[in-house]
């Protein structure tokens, strides 16, 4: 499995109390029981460390994989149903008490190319690995926001190098990967254009540039939405 999307805050998770290193035991705000829906703003991060968990923690127990995207509506569990009012009450007063950017309205019109270089893998829906397209680069090509949007992810993840989830909308969400450099930050928001990141090699055999379309957390082949190349 490769990504299922998110919408993000403003660098919660990094800001947030607790480390994004795994503990070796439940902390004392630990909660133990009952569920949360993900909602606007929301990570991985920033839910785990509101409920005393490591993101890693939480997403083995979920069977989240890398990168850790999550999706608005997801249902994220942390035990039991015992105090699942209880929790769910907590979790809600704190998502109204977070002021909530206003969704970007998105289409599957306006796609631009992302970098500008032959596309050397197409998308294949019964490959698990390859969900996007692959572009030759050159070192340090310029990689651009395929969309606007905000930055929901962008850290380097190992097996995809330096990767950038953008998301638009509540809907869609683009992928950028193998970067040899990033130029944004989780939370940030960004222009259909905008240099975001630089082509690199970064666990790949080659410069280039992994490239994915999401709509509604399901990947679709990039080049049915891309303008024509050339």
């Amino acid at each position: 499995m490769f990504f299922r999307f998110v919408l993000i805050a403003v660098m919660l998770a990094m800001s947030a109390c607790s480390s994004h290193s795994p503990s070796p035991g439940p902390s004392a705000n630990k909660v133990v029981a009952g569920t949360y829906k993900v909602k606007r703003g929301d990570t991985l991060y920033s839910i785990a460390s509101r409920h005393g968990w490591s993101f890693k923690e939480l997403a083995r127990y979920n069977g989240i994989s890398a990168p850790y995207a999550v999706n608005v509506g997801q249902t994220i569990r942390f035990g039991g149903a015992r105090t699942a009012t209880r929790t769910t009450t907590s979790t809600a007063s704190a998502s109204k008490a977070r002021p909530v950017a206003p969704a970007t309205k998105v289409t599957l019109r306006g796609w631009a190319w992302p970098l500008q270089g032959t596309v050397i893998r197409r998308y294949s829906s019964a490959d698990k690995l390859n969900k996007g397209i692959r572009i030759a680069a050159t070192p340090g090509q310029p990689v651009y926001a395929s969309l606007g949007g905000k930055v929901a992810f962008a850290t380097n993840i190992r097996g995809y190098g330096n990767l950038i989830i953008l998301q638009h909308g509540t809907s869609h969400a683009s992928v950028y990967g193998h970067n040899s450099k990033l130029l944004v930050k989780e939370g940030q928001t960004v222009s259909k254009g905008q240099k975001i990141a630089e082509a690199g090699d970064l666990d790949t055999d080659r410069v280039q540039l992994y490239f994915e379309i999401r709509q509604n957390g399901k990947p679709i082949d990039p080049l049915s939405v891309l303008p024509a190349a050339g």
